[in-house]
């Protein structure tokens, strides 16, 4: 099932703390752009992990965030939207239910910035 958002929606997920936004680009990326706004930074390659096999108090720790449950509402966001639809699956191979991918990604978000 493709659970997708868009940048309006985005913008909503923003001001929702229940809503876990998680930027999967890769360390050097994030150096270069920052992280989507609102977002914890978890690069692509270890989320499955992370969200496996790191405690609850360890992820609230590292993230400053609650570990999401199978029940959150998680919204996946990399450059273009490719990478996060392959993280957006394997997390609900694991059985997440609420899990969305950002289409547009970093380049649509930053593209609607400078208006």
């Amino acid at each position: 099932m493709e659970l997708n958002v868009d940048y309006n929606q985005l913008l909503k997920a923003q001001k929702d703390d229940n809503i876990l936004i998680v930027d999967v680009r890769e360390q050097n990326e994030i150096n270069e752009t920052g992280k989507l706004p609102g977002s914890i930074h978890i690069p692509m390659g270890d989320v499955e992990n992370i969200f496996l096999n790191l405690s609850e108090e360890n992820f609230e720790q590292r993230y400053g965030r609650r570990k999401p449950t199978k029940d959150s509402k998680i919204i996946f966001s990399c450059r273009s939207g490719r990478r996060s639809a392959m993280v957006q699956e394997a997390i609900q191979k694991l059985g997440y239910a609420k899990v969305y991918n950002y289409t547009g990604g970093w380049l649509d978000w930053e593209s609607k910035q400078s208006n």
